[in-house]
């Protein structure tokens, strides 16, 4: 059998093995040139692929990054801004403290409750206060809103309770700041468990000095009265009415029945009453509002001035709750400010593994690529001088 192959396809054979070289030579040559082992999918389909993914993690990343230091200058916003409100609270309870002082005249406390409410309109100011880049602090997730707003000396809360999770690194978010409805709106009262008040109506010189529960147990959260039947003779009633104890009074001294105990000092009236409960939520403005509005209230008798020592003895305890709770929300930011610290952690970690596994896809090992190159050349010109053989032959050559 003779084979016999035509000098148009002898021709067209060689020329596609010389292009298949040069094309190899020049894939390498781009190789060496860009650093990169995977300029197109044909090359590697596989490679391609993962490289793909690996490239999107890593943007995903990146932009973690993003948001875990813009979070981050919101949560450290936060803190200086409950830094802040705690200063003032301080100043308020200094305040509170200064004006139960039996020296000071009604134009001295009225002084002082000008100072209060100038420190309850910077509190204010302090709730609306902004990120830097045109978000409220304390709006909740809603934005566009300014959240507090005083209406006639009550505060009102236009954002929400809810609060952005941000994803700052893989299978961990973040909460962002906290609602201002539970940083300002929410505030408990009295030792942030139970409330001790007396009265409205009270007709002696009763004060409370102190309220506390020595048994959480036998309390059960119940609302107690301590009623007097007379100046020198009491009774502990529940909110049913049940009686829980009787006995004696004598001034400058503690009365312990249900689980609480409350100690006076002065010389109630038959009649006069005060309740322990369980602590209510009140705004702090509102307890900034009210201790102000009780120093302007004039007290020339000994019944209106035990009233005062009442109500300014409230409000510094409530005042040194609102304290702790604002040191409480200061904590869980800077657990969540850590948080973010061991984030970037995790980033850079997750950044060095994913860059090497795709270096190893992509990237172009110069000594290989350029031991290839001289191989793809060698076979090139090989190529090249065959095609210049085999198109010198001729038919002549044999005669």
């Amino acid at each position: 059998m003779t084979l016999r192959i035509s000098t148009t396809g002898l021709y067209t054979q060689g020329l596609q093995g010389l292009l298949m070289r040069q094309q190899q030579v020049a894939r390498t040559q781009q190789q060496l040139i860009t650093g990169n082992k995977l300029e197109v999918a044909a090359d590697d389909p596989t490679g391609m692929a993962q490289a793909q993914r690996l490239d999107h993690a890593l943007a995903t990343l990146e932009q973690q990054g993003k948001d875990a230091g813009f979070l981050e200058h919101r949560l450290r916003s936060q803190e200086q801004a409950l830094t802040d409100v705690g200063s003032h609270l301080t100043r308020a309870r200094e305040l509170a403290i200064q004006a139960n002082s039996p020296v000071l005249s009604d134009a001295d406390r009225k002084s002082i409750a000008d100072e209060l409410r100038s420190i309850r309109s910077e509190v204010l100011s302090i709730a609306n206060r902004e990120d830097g880049a045109g978000r409220r602090l304390f709006a909740g997730s809603r934005d566009g809103v300014i959240p507090f707003a005083d209406n006639g000396g009550s505060v009102s809360y236009a954002g929400d309770d809810g609060r952005n999770l941000i994803e700052v690194a893989p299978d961990l978010t973040v909460a962002d700041t906290d609602a201002g409805s539970d940083v300002f709106m929410r505030v408990r009262t009295g030792d942030g468990i139970v409330r001790g008040i007396a009265g409205g109506t009270n007709t002696g010189t009763g004060v409370l000095q102190a309220s506390a529960i020595t048994d959480h147990t036998a309390w059960g959260g119940r609302s107690l009265r301590v009623e007097f039947t007379a100046p020198d003779a009491y009774r502990v009633v529940d909110a049913a009415g049940t009686v829980l104890a009787t006995g004696p009074y004598t001034a400058n001294s503690t009365i312990s029945a249900g689980g609480v105990q409350v100690t006076l000092t002065g010389a109630p009236a038959a009649g006069d009453a005060f309740t322990v409960e369980r602590a209510p939520v009140r705004d702090v403005f509102a307890t900034l509002e009210n201790l102000a509005d009780v120093l302007d209230t004039p007290a020339t008798s000994p019944v209106e001035r035990a009233r005062r020592g009442n109500a300014l003895g409230a409000a510094i305890s409530d005042i040194e709750t609102a304290q702790d709770h604002m040191l409480s929300v200061r904590a869980g930011t800077g657990t969540r400010l850590a948080s973010i610290d061991n984030a970037a952690d995790m980033r850079g970690a997750g950044d060095l593994t994913l860059s090497e596994s795709l270096s190893q896809l992509r990237d172009v090992d110069y000594a290989e690529a350029a031991s290839q190159l001289a191989v793809q050349m060698t076979a090139l010109e090989a190529a090249q001088k065959t095609m210049l053989r085999v198109q010198a032959l001729s038919l002549f050559d044999k005669m």
